[in-house]
């Protein structure tokens, strides 16, 4: 077994139990999923404590109790310990008073807390004012040979945020934002660690998650990978690509307040970018799949290299079901709106292969009925019919007679169709816009029968009464 594989298995034995299925999701302003964002996108986390997160009420990880946290499988001879040596160092950023007001003092150090005599620090710098917009500036300064480069005279207040950055290879460290108090200055110690693109260099382990939600016409699809680096070497990704399904589209990654990210890749999927030092990080993208208007619908989804456990979360009505090739059986449970969701999850075992990819079907998808359709034609048909009618273009009595007999027909089919239509909003099989086009069409198209009924008999009448007035004007004549 590999390193990474044991360090997977760690991460996973650690998760209590009561955890392994993902939890309803949080209510967003969109509908979607909204990741909550990891305490510290950066902050390198002790192993233990990495391993015990989990979705929160949603399928989006969130942090747990440590109850687990020390529970810890045997590690093969000569694998490094997960809990222990390899537990990365903390960074700090605090308000002091031994630095003075409007000041900075930023030490960089290396994985065995050495200082970096002569690094490049650079000061980030972001003025955001209502009135005046934002602007961003930078400034840069060597560490002397305590590793330590100071800046002084900054703007104090809520309107100026700053940042540490220190570049070292292709990868880059930073501080979170922070502000200048008016009373003190503020203390930053960044660690920076030697960097490999060859993730079997690294001690990286992933949970995946992916949720589903069923719209009007599309699914709307939010992918979020947690990122675990329990030794002390810098995973950068080289040319990581996650296959999405065919036809995606509307890909929008999340922001982050560090380099990781995922990068569109043009009728591809998404690549991983960015630095992932020592510590846990979160990077999450949305994106869409056109509903083809079938009853069930296919996501071939690929996976970045490591993922130990990955689960999928498809909002779902009661008809639905959700079926994940070599995942465990979808358990149903409601999201904090009250949304039945199913969660299927696959976790790494000691004889499984790598999870690179997964197929996940969901059928049973309410689809609109064909009768409405036939009946809203028939409606549309005799609205043409009418004003032909109208005109005298039909005056047999029996074509009379079998249009009154399709007209009845077509609006029985169309009441029907209008009463399973309510049925299915309310029994939530179907999406409020959805709802509100079919039933505009239907209640159009019932009139429009209603209106066509009332049209010959009207012209009969008008006609009879021209005739009327022909016949005693003619009577009149001297």
């Amino acid at each position: 077994m590999r390193s990474w594989q044991c360090l997977a298995l760690a991460l996973l034995v650690a998760l209590p139990e009561g955890r392994a299925l993902a939890a309803p999701p949080a209510a967003s302003a969109s509908g979607g999923w909204v990741p909550r964002p990891a305490a510290s996108a950066s902050a390198p986390v002790p192993a233990a404590a990495s391993a015990t997160a989990a979705p929160p009420a949603h399928g989006a990880p969130a942090a747990e109790d440590g109850a687990n946290a020390n529970s810890q499988p045997a590690m093969p001879a000569g694998h490094p310990s997960v809990n222990g040596s390899s537990e990365a160092p903390q960074d700090a950023s605090e308000a002091t008073p031994t630095v003075e007001a409007g000041g900075i003092s930023a030490t960089v150090v290396d994985e065995r807390g050495l200082p970096l005599r002569g690094a490049q620090v650079r000061l980030g710098v972001l003025f955001q004012r209502i009135a005046e917009g934002e602007s961003r500036s930078e400034t840069f300064k060597q560490a002397d040979d305590t590793g330590t480069a100071h800046f002084s005279n900054l703007t104090v207040g809520s309107d100026h945020a700053y940042r540490i950055t220190v570049q070292r290879g292709p990868a880059v460290y930073s501080s979170p934002p922070f502000n200048l108090r008016q009373d003190m200055g503020q203390r930053v110690l960044l660690h920076v660690y030697p960097s490999t693109g060859d993730i079997e260099s690294a001690m990286i382990g992933m949970r995946g998650y992916l949720y589903i939600e069923t719209r009007d016409d599309v699914f709307q699809c939010e992918a979020l990978f947690r990122v675990f680096n329990v030794g002390l070497v810098t995973w950068v990704p080289q040319d990581v690509v996650v296959r999405l399904p065919k036809g995606f589209k509307a890909f929008k990654a999340q922001e982050s307040m560090t380099d990781v990210r995922f990068e569109a890749v043009d009728g591809v999927g998404a690549r991983l970018k960015g630095t992932f030092s020592p510590g846990q990080n979160e990077v999450s993208f949305r994106f869409q799949v056109p509903k083809t208007g079938d009853e069930s619908a296919v996501f071939h989804v690929g996976l970045p290299p490591h993922v130990a456990e990955m689960r999928v979360i498809a909002e779902a009505s009661s008809t639905m079901n959700l079926d994940v090739e070599g995942f465990d059986r979808p358990v149903a449970t409601t999201n904090n709106n009250g949304q039945r969701v199913l969660v299927a999850v696959k976790q790494l075992r000691r004889r499984d292969e790598e999870i690179k990819d997964f197929t996940a079907t969901l059928s049973g998808i309410p689809v609109p009925g064909a009768g409405r359709w036939v009946a809203v034609l028939i409606a549309l048909g005799f609205g043409i019919g009418g004003v032909f009618g109208a005109r005298g273009a039909f005056d047999s009595a029996g074509a009379g007679k079998s249009a009154a007999a399709d007209k009845k027909k077509a609006k029985e089919l169309l009441m029907r169709e209008l009463v399973a239509l309510e049925a299915a909003r309310r029994a939530g099989r179907i999406g409020p816009r959805s709802y509100q086009q079919s039933h505009e069409r239907l209640v159009d198209a019932i009139a429009r029968l209603g209106v066509v009924a009332d049209r010959p008999r009207a012209s009969k009448k008008a006609a009879g009464s021209a005739s009327r007035k022909r016949s005693k004007s003619a009577s009149e004549q001297p």
